[in-house]
This record gives C-alpha cells, sequence and structure tokens, in this order.
C-alpha cells in the first residue's frame, strides 16, 4: 500500500469465495479498481441456525487474509439483530487476532451487513460506509419494521453510502429520512468495459440470465412474461425473434422451452451458457437487449448492453431505471404488465435506427462513461476520500 491507500474492511454476502464461487463479482470487481487501497474482506455465508461461525481463509486478485464465513442464523430475517451481532463479536475478535486495525469499514448492504459493520465500525472508532442495494435492502427493510429504528441510524451515521440506483437511494430516503452526508451513486462495473458502435440488425432481441433449481429466483426473472410478450408482439412484427443467453438448470429450461413452443412457437431460441468474451458481439448483433425481472438491483447485463450499441428493454423502477432518459437509449416498462412489454418490443423494433442513434449520440458524448470503470473508480475514491479524509 502507498500514498493515499487506505487499509479497508469488507463485509459482504455477496463475496465469491471457496465456499460460495457462483457468486456476483459486483464487489469484487469494484475493488479491482482501487488496488492502491489495502481490502480485507470477510465474505458471508448464511448456514442453518444450528450452526456456530466458523471461516477459512482466501486470497484473490484484490488482496490476502481474505476469511469466507459460514455463519448460523435463521431464515427469512427471524432474530436478524441477534445472530447479526454474535457475527460482529466474532469478526471483531478475529480482527482481534490478526492485529488488523482498518481505517474504515465498507459494509456493501445495509441490510444485512449493515448492522455488523455499524458495530464494528464503533469499537474500532473508524468511519462506516455502506453500500445499498436495491432488491436485498429494500425486500428486508420494507419486512422488518421493527428494525427501523437501528437502520435509520446506520443510514443517517454513515460516513458515505454508495446506492447501487437512483430509485433505491430515493425509496430509503423516503422509508428512513433524507440524509445529510454523502450519498454517491456508484454503478456496478460489469465484465465489459470497451464501446461498440451500434449497427442495425432487424428484430432480433436477446436476452441473458442464469437459470436456477430455485423456482423463486426463476419467477423473479420473468421470463415466461417476456416470452409471452414476444408471442404477443408478433402480432404487428410478425419477424421478431427472442434468443435467451444462459444455462443452469435443466427443469427451468424444459419449462420454458414447452411455454414458447405454446405461445410463440418458432420466435424463441435458446443458446445455452457463451463465453463472456462472446457477450459484447452477440449484444451488438441485437436490435435490443430485453429482461423485464421483477426486482433486480443493478443489473449489469444491461450495462454491458448498452456499452455493446445495444438497447434495453428495462423494469420500470427496478435495475438501472433513473440513470438515462427512459426512451433515449433505454425503454422502461412495468414488469407485470405483459402487454406493456410487448409494446416495449414492438417500439423498439419499429424505431431501432432512431434508439441506435441516440445511443450513439450518447456513446460518443460521454452519456455512457458513468458506467465505465474509471468513472466508476474516480466515484468510489471520492467517496471513501470523503470518509477517510487526508
Amino acid at each position: 500500500m502507498t500514498g493515499e491507500g487506505r487499509t479497508i474492511l469488507h463485509l459482504s454476502a455477496d463475496y465469491p469465495d471457496p465456499l460460495m464461487a457462483q457468486k456476483t463479482r459486483a464487489v469484487a470487481n469494484l475493488l479491482a479498481l482501487v488496488p492502491e487501497h489495502a481490502h480485507h474482506v470477510y465474505s458471508l455465508n448464511r448456514v442453518g441456525w444450528r450452526a456456530g461461525i466458523r471461516a477459512l481463509e482466501f486470497a484473490d486478485e484484490a488482496g490476502d487474509g481474505h476469511r469466507a464465513v459460514a455463519y448460523g442464523a435463521p431464515p427469512k430475517g427471524l432474530f436478524l439483530k441477534r445472530y447479526l451481532d454474535r457475527l460482529a463479536d466474532w469478526v471483531a475478535d478475529d480482527l482481534v487476532r490478526r492485529g488488523l486495525r482498518p481505517d474504515l469499514v465498507h459494509a456493501h448492504k445495509l441490510s444485512v451487513e449493515g448492522p455488523v459493520g455499524a458495530v464494528l465500525a464503533r469499537r474500532l472508532g473508524v468511519p462506516l460506509a455502506i453500500s445499498v442495494q436495491g432488491n436485498t435492502d429494500l425486500k428486508v427493510i420494507g419486512a422488518r419494521r421493527d428494525l427501523a429504528p437501528l437502520w435509520r441510524q446506520i443510514w443517517q451515521g454513515a460516513a458515505v453510502v454508495f446506492p447501487f440506483a437512483p430509485w433505491a437511494a430515493e425509496w430509503l430516503a423516503g422509508r428512513l429520512g433524507t440524509r445529510e452526508g454523502p450519498v454517491r451513486l456508484l454503478p456496478c462495473p460489469g465484465p465489459a468495459d470497451s464501446l461498440l458502435h451500434p449497427r442495425i440488425t432487424g428484430p432480433v432481441f436477446r436476452s441473458a440470465f442464469h437459470m436456477s433449481a430455485n423456482m423463486s429466483v426463476n419467477r423473479n426473472k420473468n421470463a415466461d412474461g417476456l416470452i409471452r410478450a414476444v408471442g404477443l408482439a408478433a402480432r404487428r412484427v410478425p419477424e421478431i425473434r427472442l434468443e435467451i443467453i444462459g444455462g443452469g438448470d435443466a427443469a427451468a429450461f424444459a419449462h420454458l422451452a414447452d411455454l414458447a413452443e405454446r405461445v410463440a412457437p418458432g420466435r424463441v431460441q435458446f443458446l445455452g451458457t457463451v463465453p463472456n468474451t462472446d457477450m459484447q458481439t452477440l449484444f451488438n448483433a441485437s436490435c435490443a437487449f430485453a429482461l423485464v425481472p421483477h426486482r433486480e438491483s443493478f443489473g449489469m447485463v444491461f450495462v454491458e448492453a448498452l456499452l455493446a450499441g445495444c438497447p434495453c428493454l428495462i423494469p420500470q423502477g427496478w435495475g438501472i431505471d433513473g440513470y438515462l432518459e427512459d426512451g433515449e437509449a433505454v425503454l422502461a416498462v412495468p414488469s407485470r404488465d405483459v402487454n406493456a412489454i410487448a409494446e416495449g418490443l414492438v417500439r423498439l423494433a419499429r424505431d431501432e435506427a432512431a434508439f441506435k442513434a441516440r445511443l450513439s449520440r450518447l456513446a460518443e458524448t460521454g452519456g455512457l462513461d458513468l458506467f465505465r470503470r474509471a468513472a466508476i473508480a474516480a466515484v468510489y475514491r471520492a467517496g471513501l476520500a470523503e470518509a477517510v479524509p487526508g
């Protein structure tokens, strides 16, 4: 660590580790953008409530001496504070054993990691940074109103808050009060960072998501609604096609394939898993990217598509909604309205040239730079500097 580097303790339940390697890489990608800091990650994995707390050490590109933690706690937020306090005690003791004293604690969700981070920051006498992930944070905080005073104290008292998206910050301000401290919107850095020029392709739409053995996860992605919307849109755009990228569960694939045959015969193709290096090329050869989940914290795939020169159909009030003007390069529709999704597909197909011309201008004038690594790193550095001055 040199120059302006600080020692940062990260608490995240969404960090790939040896216990759960398939977690999203949003936090890992963020830490890679600021290598001047010394990052120490406690990657949190909830297990059955009768279990204690166990951990194993691991290293990755962000640093050495991380901890993959398995901690016992009940599901659905039962006795949430009690078990998070127990976890905070364990982490505090582990820091003493390691002789590690960070300059800052960064809790990468308000609802779960936030209470743990608040205890640790208070004991260590250091600032607390909080990330806000819209999906889980809104769900948990909305369900556990009895803990609103705790979350309000953390939200108001954090040195800096990094929401993934504008709507998440607005929701929390309405629920927990407007913050006086800094709030810095921090998009998730994705796997792609290069800009591709849009090209006209005709009404070939692409979507991408992981199919899960967990049926509630599949229902949230709303692939059923998207496929039904394709069938409706075909009445007005006969050449429309949808190609779905992603694998992960045979039963989920079988369900979607059966549905597509019934409601949109001959118009939906499943491509399976595709290498990350091929994704932008596929998006660039698309009329638009379409994914309208019921709940989505950010959705790095939307940004990946936009950078590839591909307009997006997105869920209204979720994902990247609020970052760009609606109708410019993205079109936001309510996820539970299949007719609205179909109308969005029709509009994107018929106005492909106009959408892509606007997207091209947006890219050329720097309107997409906020989603690129250099800008994300600058926002994160600025927020950390506010939290730990000088």
